[in-house]
């Protein structure tokens, strides 16, 4: 199913945005959990079912949708159309549909 663009906008004065994954981390289902970071008076953490923005240390990333959040991590599926540089993709990402 393809989500809209007007499902991914994200609101950057309101909640936290872009969260660090390692794509190497990728559990059976091909989620990556993150942390979200602390933050008294910042924006809110994403939602179960807000996209976000995943990055990892090499500044690749894609969207992905928050699936669990418990505490302060999230499990997020990555939107594996969306990964940008698209000529870099982790090697343990699935091919795309």
């Amino acid at each position: 199913m393809m989500t809209s663009e007007i499902d991914r906008l994200l609101d950057f004065d309101k909640r936290e945005v872009v969260l660090r994954a390692d794509f190497t981390e990728l559990d059976d289902e091909q989620c990556v959990w993150t942390s979200m970071r602390f933050m008294v008076q910042g924006p809110r953490h994403p939602r179960e079912g807000e996209w976000v923005y995943l990055i990892d240390r090499h500044g690749r990333g894609c969207m992905g949708l928050v699936e669990t959040v418990n505490g302060w991590t999230a499990r997020v599926r990555p939107d594996w159309g969306s990964w940008a540089p698209s000529e870099d993709r982790p090697p343990d990402a699935p091919a795309r549909s």
